[in-house]
């Protein structure tokens, strides 16, 4: 289990997942209660990827808090 903060805002995450409306993609992150929260969106699909990438990497290894500016 990850905490992801992002701008000021903190998640408790374990997984995440990319979706795609109308030409933006959005990236979800799923917490432990089921729920998701959108945390990112960008017409451009790799800058999204690169983020879902490092989240996916922290929970992997085990980091404990991966921070997002």
């Amino acid at each position: 289990m990850l905490w992801l903060i992002k701008e000021g805002a903190s998640h408790q995450v374990v997984g995440c997942n990319i979706h795609e409306e109308k030409g933006v993609h959005q990236l979800w992150v799923e917490r432990p209660n089921g729920k998701s929260t959108k945390v990112a969106e960008n017409k451009d699909r790799s800058a999204i990827k690169e983020i879902k990438n490092m989240i996916d990497h922290a929970i992997k290894i085990g980091d404990p808090v991966l921070e997002l500016n």
